[in-house]
C-alpha cells in the first residue's frame, strides 16, 4: 500500500507507453495502476496536483495518457489539474473518472474534450479506452 503523499513509479522502462494517474484514493490509484501496468504501460501515480507535476515533469513529452479522478479532495478538480498539465503534454489523451452522478464531471469534461467514465470503471472499459487510437 502506498503511503499518503507518496508517489509510486511502476516499471519505468523506456519502450512502454506512459500513463499518469491522478487519484486521491490510494487503493483506487493502485488498482488502476495494476490494470494499466498489466496492459503494458508504465504508470506514474500522484494523489495531488503538486505530486503530479513533480512526478511527471521529466517525462511530460512522453506522456500518452492521463487518467484523473474528478473529485480530488480539497484541492482543484481533476479537470483543472489536467488542463494545466496537458498544455505541456498535448499528445496525452485524457480520461476523467467520476463517482458522482450529478453531471458536473461530464459537462466539464465535454467542455474540454475529455472522455468520462463512471466509477467504479471496469478493467475491460479502461483497456478498451487505452487501445482506441
Amino acid at each position: 500500500m502506498l503511503a499518503p503523499g507518496g508517489v509510486l513509479f511502476v516499471s519505468m522502462a523506456k519502450a512502454r507507453p506512459l500513463a499518469l494517474i491522478i487519484e486521491d484514493n490510494p487503493a483506487s490509484a493502485e488498482a488502476l495502476a495494476f490494470i494499466l501496468n498489466d496492459w503494458g504501460a508504465d504508470v506514474v501515480i500522484a494523489h495531488t496536483e503538486v505530486e503530479a507535476s513533480a512526478a511527471i515533469a521529466p517525462r511530460l513529452s512522453d506522456l500518452n495518457w492521463i487518467i484523473t479522478d474528478f473529485h480530488l479532495g480539497d484541492g482543484p478538480n481533476g479537470i483543472s489539474v489536467v488542463k494545466r498539465l496537458s498544455s505541456t503534454a498535448p499528445r496525452a489523451r485524457v480520461l476523467v473518472l467520476s463517482g458522482s452522478f450529478h453531471g458536473r464531471a461530464t459537462a466539464a469534461a465535454a467542455l474540454n474534450g475529455y472522455e468520462v467514465m463512471q466509477k467504479p470503471a471496469r478493467a475491460e472499459a479502461i483497456v478498451t479506452w487505452l487501445e482506441r487510437a
